[in-house]
């Protein structure tokens, strides 16, 4: 396998070197980990080894660096992602906020641990309109762990239920996760938004029922005034959040109606909340709009290099046919059950160990084959991964959320991967069921 590439060119290495492809590329591993366990950034590493491997192997030129780049990055799928995230940031700005944690409230707050089943079911409407896991947890972080300590809860606890209902945003459309699987492996985003449907209403149920159990356990939330279920209520308070709601409504509606593509749907989508917003006297400044504007080409500045540097890894150990050896290797375990396990152990150590885009890149193109084997087609396969994905950001040592809230609480990182492992293993569970039956996920089919 290394050696359809042994033959090195003098202009790329002095004549006097002899030593094989296959060496170099082992230096170059090496040198990266070694890197990598002297704390420099993964990306960094990740860098550094792409462009290693375009000095020593003939096949990649440093102009592939280039062309990918402009190839991947031109690709009209990935409009969606600065107006996703640009609809999330005018959402908050507008403070409409209150009037989505009282329709929460009303649907969820009956239940014991009130206010946690409110953070949950928020999280699952935040998740519904800003499609990022990041922005869900610092919005409702912000909004309501100050009420979850007033009533009671621990605070350790509140923060843990908070970084555990922002995982909702990975999964439940539109998350932009399911739009970069998408666009990288020529998926349809819409069949993966609306395979998504399911586990993310699972999540959002699971993770309710956890709190619930615990609070009532432990007596949390009896502080909080009592609620009781009304349907009258909940269409009180929905009419009161006709701007988030609506929102939603116009983004997965549209999409699902098939009237727009997630692309245009975004746009539409920032256009509805500019207006709405306005009319109702939300907006009093365009400052503010342009605000929000820089907001988004900050992120997407962030988010495309990693994009395209996750690309270029992953075209590389495609060629040394890295991807090929994983996968036979797990089906030579022949037993369902012990490929089951082999698949579980994988993603939970990538996505515990890896920021998404590069877990994407890297891991789905390891497994994809042997999920394939096991009877699970691709859209099922990505809504999967991506479930898994999301259970990395409550995970040590990555758990983007925890250090989300520890960073709003002051509440040390691994008390909160404590507090929120009822929660993993809940997830855990409806990811199992997902692998072992993925018949059960139908809007998939």
């Amino acid at each position: 396998m290394m050696n359809e590439f042994i033959h090195m060119t003098s202009a790329v290495m002095p004549p006097q070197i002899t030593l094989s492809l296959e060496m170099w590329i082992a230096i170059l591993t090496i040198i990266s980990l070694l890197l990598f366990a002297a704390g420099v950034q993964l990306m960094l590493v990740f860098g550094i080894w792409v462009v290693g491997f375009h000095m020593v192997v003939p096949a990649f030129p440093f102009e592939n660096m280039a062309v990918t780049a402009y190839t991947e990055v031109e690709s009209f799928a990935y409009i969606a992602i600065p107006f996703f995230i640009l609809v999330g940031d005018i959402f908050n700005r507008t403070n409409v906020s209150e009037e989505i944690i009282a329709f929460s409230r009303s649907v969820a707050g009956w239940l014991p641990g009130s206010t946690g089943n409110t953070a949950i079911a928020t999280s699952g409407v935040f998740s519904a309109i800003t499609g990022s896991n990041a922005a869900t947890t610092a919005s409702v972080g912000q909004a309501l762990y100050p009420s979850m300590e007033e009533e009671g809860y621990k605070d350790s606890h509140a923060a843990a239920t908070i970084a555990a209902g922002g995982t909702i945003g990975s999964v439940l459309p539109p998350s932009i996760l399911l739009i970069i699987y998408g666009v990288l492996f020529g998926l349809s985003v819409p069949s993966l938004f609306i395979a998504g449907i399911l586990p993310g209403l699972a999540m959002i149920c699971i993770l309710i029922g956890v709190n619930t159990v615990i609070s009532h356990r432990r007596g949390y939330g009896q502080k909080a005034a009592a609620y009781e279920f009304s349907l009258k209520d909940i269409g009180k308070t929905a009419w009161m959040a006709r701007i988030g709601l609506g929102t939603v409504i116009v983004l997965l509606g549209g999409i699902f109606a098939g009237i727009f593509t997630p692309s245009e749907a975004a746009v539409v989508a920032v256009a509805y909340i500019l207006i709405t917003a306005y009319a109702d006297g939300r907006i009093e400044s365009l400052k503010e709009i342009v605000d929000a504007g820089i907001t988004s080409l900050i992120l997407v500045g962030v988010l495309m290099p990693v994009i395209v540097l996750a690309v270029l890894l992953q075209q590389n150990l495609s060629y040394i046919g890295f991807q090929k050896v994983v996968s036979e290797a797990i089906l030579t375990l022949e037993a369902r059950w012990a490929i089951i396990i082999a698949i579980l152990a994988i993603l939970m150590m990538t996505g515990s160990a890896l920021a998404s885009t590069p877990n994407i890149v890297l891991t789905a193109p390891l497994l994809a084959p042997v999920a394939y084997e096991l009877g699970i087609d691709p859209i099922t396969w990505g809504v999967i991964f991506i479930f898994s994905d999301a259970m990395g950001f409550i995970t040590p040592p990555y758990g983007l959320n925890l250090y989300i809230m520890s960073g709003l609480t002051d509440i040390d990182y691994m008390v909160l991967a404590y507090n929120a492992l009822p929660y993993l293993i809940g997830l855990f569970v409806v990811l199992t069921t997902l692998l072992v039956f993925p018949e059960v996920n139908f809007l998939a089919n």
